[in-house]
């Protein structure tokens, strides 16, 4: 076999070139999921690197480690598929949106949808979150007169609060899997952020919503009573129901490891379920595998409540796995850093490497349309310099939480803009520039990490570590 080369910028461009053709193809004109055509990148980024001399022992090398990286967060992401289908049957879910709902204040309309649609994806996530209370709410915010944009803005900046903070996210686990750390590590680190993104957020919304006071208690309460109803008469609702999520967030703050907070959860929720909605063993188990099916009448909240089940969750999972396949294959064969180098030759500190992975993200958001794409392909080209100037990999999660995970909405052809836009009713670039969270957590992403980097020079200079 001939000698390998040390593959190019122009090697690792034509592998680029060819995966991003094919998403663009797959995704956008033939409304495709994006795991056949990430599948074929992987051929792709295999046969560019044969064809430099590559052997086939190291590339399979590459996928095989790569994947084993991610294992736990594929086991953590299949108890969140059961829990799901435990916290719906149980009825943690639905007491959730039920008085989220409730105490929903006209006068403070926006805020509020905020605030409910966030909640709400913390556990069923940013496209269960819009797709479902987001259009029990766009029609309450006409009846108000509330702008159609403007409310959108404020469903998707809630919605995409739990794709960024929620351990029960596949795109925050997947965030953990590529930069090599638990998924409650990383949230945990990227709290302070997300949190000033969310007040800075809520703020403006507050603000927002002073010229819209005219609505009244009774508009609400007409346009969500079929929603409330529905909930309650399928369900035995208590306070006691939040009881699940509580134990969730008390094992994140004592840093319980994941796996075994999240099966806390589980087995909390379906003591409750049989206790409270008289669930019986086998409902629980059929819920865990195939998720639990809506019956309640209304159609909307039906759709809401159809989720969870491991049975749900394979697609995600299997992209996952297709996805860390083509970061191995790129990162063993050469091609990540024939890609990195020009880039790393321009950037010389935290705040530089920052702003090239918050760029890097919004690109990959824009040209290969997939909020996965997004947060796998910059992740694993920049990690390695990461560990070379010996900073937290954890501050590599916050610029690709910024970047990736946050801009994804904002851009008409991928697939989450278009998602939103289709279920809201609202051009993507009509309610873009009211998505304050989105907004905002690039450009905090960016100020934290320059603020790190600051105070890194500040304790080297005076004799201590860097950050």
């Amino acid at each position: 076999m001939r000698k390998q080369r040390e593959l190019r910028l122009t090697d690792a461009l034509i592998t680029l070139f060819c995966f991003g053709i094919m998403i663009f193809l797959a995704v956008l004109r033939w409304d495709m999921t994006p795991h056949i055509p990430m599948l074929l990148g992987c051929i792709a980024a295999a046969a560019v690197s044969l064809a430099r001399g590559c052997k086939w022992s190291l590339i399979q090398q590459g996928m095989v480690e790569s994947i084993a990286q991610s294992l736990e967060s594929i086991i953590i992401l299949l108890l969140i598929s059961v829990l799901m289908g435990v916290w719906i049957q149980s009825g943690v879910v639905p007491a959730m949106i039920y008085y989220g709902l409730k105490v929903m204040a006209p006068s403070i309309f926006l805020p509020c949808a905020m605030v409910i649609t966030s909640a709400v994806s913390m556990v069923v996530g940013s496209w269960g979150s819009a797709g479902t209370l987001g259009l029990a709410l766009m029609g309450i915010s006409q009846a108000l007169g509330i702008p159609a944009p403007l409310t959108a803005g404020a469903i998707i900046s809630g919605a995409y609060v739990g794709d960024q903070l929620s351990p029960l996210s596949d795109s925050t686990n997947l965030t953990g899997a590529v930069i090599g750390v638990s998924v409650f590590e990383h949230v945990r680190f990227l709290s302070p952020v997300a949190g000033c993104s969310y007040l800075l957020a809520l703020t403006g919304y507050f603000l927002a919503g002073l010229h819209y006071r005219s609505g009244t208690a009774e508009t609400i309460a007409e346009n969500t009573g079929a929603f409330l109803s529905s909930i309650s008469s399928a369900f035995s609702l208590s306070p006691l129901l939040f009881l699940p999520m509580i134990l969730l967030i008390f094992c994140i703050l004592r840093r319980v490891p994941a796996i075994l907070g999240i099966s806390a959860g589980i087995l909390s929720a379906g003591v409750l379920g049989a206790l409270m909605q008289g669930s019986g063993l086998s409902a629980l188990m059929r819920a865990s595998k195939e998720g639990y099916a809506g019956t309640t009448g209304n159609s909307m909240v039906d759709r809401l409540l159809t989720a969870g089940g491991l049975d749900a969750m394979m697609p995600s999972i299997s992209l996952i796995i297709i996805a860390m396949m083509f970061g191995g294959i790129l990162e063993k064969s050469g091609q990540m850093r024939a890609l990195t180098a020009p880039v790393m030759r321009l950037v010389h500190s935290l705040t530089g490497l920052t702003g090239a992975v918050v760029l890097t993200s919004i690109l990959s958001n824009i040209t290969m349309p997939d909020q996965y794409v997004a947060v796998a392909l910059p992740g694993r080209m920049f990690r390695g310099e990461y560990d070379r100037q010996s900073i937290d990999r954890r501050k590599l999660g916050i610029a690709l939480s910024g970047g990736a995970i946050a801009t994804s909405a904002l851009v008409p052809w991928n697939t989450c803009g278009s998602f939103m836009a289709g279920v809201l009713g609202v051009p993507t670039l009509s309610y873009a520039q009211y998505a304050f969270f989105n907004l905002s957590m690039p450009v905090l992403a960016m100020l934290a990490m320059a603020a790190a980097s600051r105070k890194g020079r500040l304790l080297q200079q005076q004799g201590g570590k860097t950050a």
